[in-house]
């Protein structure tokens, strides 16, 4: 077996503290980015739930074949947002890789996740990600086109124009 699943990096992304009460669970968002880019394995830490004060029992996490590991937080502020925190490790060595922290409103719970799996992508291959993007995309039902923005993924679609006429080449603005 060669190419790219022969070099696909193991991470281990563990449940965050707190996770359960958000809307969207950061955990999930960051391994299904990771693992879509071809260029991450997750390994499995099933039940296995830290935050970023956590210190890993590292023989445990070797045990599962992984060379990464991200846990984090997302805590629940007063006013309504969350704040996201998270520390990556390299479970080979034992060092802290880095610290990613962002407070952000509920809305905005998945981009914060795309930005951390960007954040985490860029950490371990040295190459900026991309999951914090969007993309647009042109449908037709019923004889109407839609003009539809969403992120990296797909999910979040918004639709931006409706028109019977055709939408050719959409384009982005300079401010995005």
């Amino acid at each position: 077996v060669t190419g790219v699943g022969m070099t696909q990096l193991p991470i281990a992304i563990a449940s965050f503290k707190g996770e359960d009460s958000a809307s969207q669970k950061p955990s999930a968002i960051v391994l299904a980015d990771l693992e879509r880019s071809g260029q991450f394995r997750g390994v499995s830490v099933a039940g296995m739930s830290m935050d970023e004060l956590t210190r890993p029992d590292f023989a445990q996490i070797r045990q599962k074949s992984a060379d990464a590991l991200l846990a984090g937080s997302a805590t629940r502020l007063a006013d309504g947002r969350y704040e996201i925190r998270a520390k990556l490790w390299d479970v080979v060595s034992g060092q802290e890789r880095g610290d990613f922290r962002e407070t952000v409103a509920a809305a905005d719970l998945r981009l914060s996740s795309h930005r951390m799996a960007d954040w985490v992508y860029e950490k371990l291959t040295g190459e900026k990600g991309v999951f914090a993007t969007r993309i647009a995309y042109v449908t037709k039902t019923s004889g109407k086109y839609s003009l539809w923005i969403a992120d990296s993924d797909g999910e979040n679609a918004q639709s931006a124009l409706t028109s019977p006429e055709p939408i050719i080449s959409p384009t982005w603005s300079p401010k995005g």
